[in-house]
């Protein structure tokens, strides 16, 4: 796993004891994996949501944003399958965006 990959991955809940599979954007693996949580529910002009522009291209089957304040530790047995990975052409205004 590498930073900006896209997998689908197990999720737990935050309110109840189940999980759902959902992509999740890989921010690093040095001691624990920590990934950012997606949806492609519409939210509006959302500022603690990022729009991936080329989701297509990430590997992505509909339009996806990276929930900015949704940081997840996971486990690597967590992850699924490998969907993608963000478009070299967004990284930067990603990471901008983390910027307060």
């Amino acid at each position: 796993m590498k930073k900006y990959e896209i997998w689908m991955a197990k999720v737990k809940f935050e309110d109840t004891q189940g999980m759902k599979e959902r992509p999740v954007m890989i921010w690093n693996d040095q001691y624990y994996l920590i990934a950012y949580k997606m949806t492609s529910t519409d939210r509006g002009d959302n500022q603690d949501e990022y729009q991936v522009k080329y989701w297509k291209e990430a590997g992505l089957s509909k339009p996806t944003s990276i929930r900015i304040r949704k940081v997840l530790k996971l486990e690597k047995n967590d992850l699924i399958r490998k969907l993608g990975e963000l478009d070299r052409r967004e990284r930067l205004s990603f990471e901008f965006r983390l910027i307060p």
